[in-house]
């Protein structure tokens, strides 16, 4: 199947299967309407590729790649559906008032420009390139012709944006937001390549097992919600202070993460599919609960991909074992 599917088209799909079904803001069965599927795919797909193709052809790491994440996010509820600035935006619930300041919804700018840095960009990408390990430090689009054709498509979805959520968010905000996404991807552009790092000589036994890191992606995404929804909904504190429990939380996972992976030095594809499926699972998981009445599909569709995203996970585990039973280092 991989051979008839290029990895391109691949995360063309997958980055909208990650950020919008599996969070459970498009049910499945709104999702498989051709023409919704097609805007998203606009919108998640080929942002992601274009994402991917210039980490890879500039020669960056992880840190560009959150940078242009970032961007990404505020690209999409900054300018295609402006839900930044929009007091009616139907998710945002109770952060229509909490955090709202100067006609801007604060929170859930960190709280979205983070979700889609970390899964509609970051996740999607990962999960792919795993999927096609040979292929994971080569260009994907070749040639110009689907290159411009991402570009157009990306670009595209600002008047689509426009004709479908129509709020007229003031154009100081609209100047300012553009000048961030350029800035960030001035500074993803601007960072310097990450130095190969030296050879370790940390047994396998010494990285946590990958179940470690399929709790800190759960556990992790679990808090990251508590924290946001007891300010918000509870109303315990002021919104500058989730806003920094936000932060200061999200840089100690980055921490923890780079410290048992020896900055990404002794870890494997399964310790990174591992994280990257705990936080998936956060969504698939607690959906039925939360959305199951307004979206009973899930309580069907959530099951399944659970299932898929297993199934791939043994997959990947399998190469790598094979991998390492083959390495010439390998006693």
């Amino acid at each position: 199947m991989k051979k008839r599917i290029p990895p391109a088209l691949a995360l063309w799909v997958i980055a909208p299967v990650f950020g919008e079904l599996f969070s459970g803001s498009t049910p499945l069965n709104e999702f498989i309407n051709p023409i919704g599927f097609l805007f998203l795919a606009f919108l998640y797909g080929s942002g992601a590729i274009l994402i991917r193709e210039a980490v890879v052809r500039w020669g960056k790491g992880w840190k560009s790649l959150l940078l242009l994440g970032f961007a990404y996010g505020i690209y999409e509820e900054g300018l295609v559906v402006r839900s930044f600035f929009d007091p009616a935006w139907p998710d945002l619930g109770s952060m229509a008032t909490y955090g709202r300041v100067w006609g801007v919804n604060w929170v859930w700018v960190e709280h979205l420009t983070i979700y889609h840095a970390l899964i509609s960009i970051a996740a999607s990408i990962t999960f792919t390139e795993m999927l096609y390990p040979e292929h994971r430090t080569d260009p994907w689009l070749s040639g110009r012709k689907w290159y411009l054709a991402n570009w157009a498509a990306f670009l595209l979805m600002l008047p689509i944006g426009k004709l479908l959520t129509p709020y007229d968010a003031p154009d100081g905000w609209v100047a300012l937001t553009w000048l961030v996404i350029l800035a960030l991807v001035g500074l993803a552009r601007l960072l310097p390549s990450a130095p190969p790092s030296a050879a370790t000589n940390r047994r396998d036994g010494q990285v946590p097992r990958p179940r470690r890191f399929f709790l800190t992606g759960l556990f992790g995404m679990f808090l990251q919600f508590f924290f946001l929804y007891l300010g918000a909904d509870e109303g315990l504190y002021p919104f500058p202070v989730t806003m920094l429990l936000l932060l200061l939380y999200d840089l100690f996972v980055l921490w923890l993460v780079r410290r048992w992976s020896d900055n990404g030095t002794a870890w494997d594809d399964r310790h990174r599919l591992a994280l990257v499926l705990g936080a998936l699972s956060f969504f698939l998981l607690f959906a039925p609960p939360t959305i199951g009445e307004q979206y009973p599909i899930v309580y069907f569709s959530n099951p399944v991909f659970l299932i898929l995203l297993y199934l791939a996970y043994r997959k990947v585990r399998t190469r790598v074992e094979r991998e390492v039973t083959l390495s010439p280092s390998s006693p």
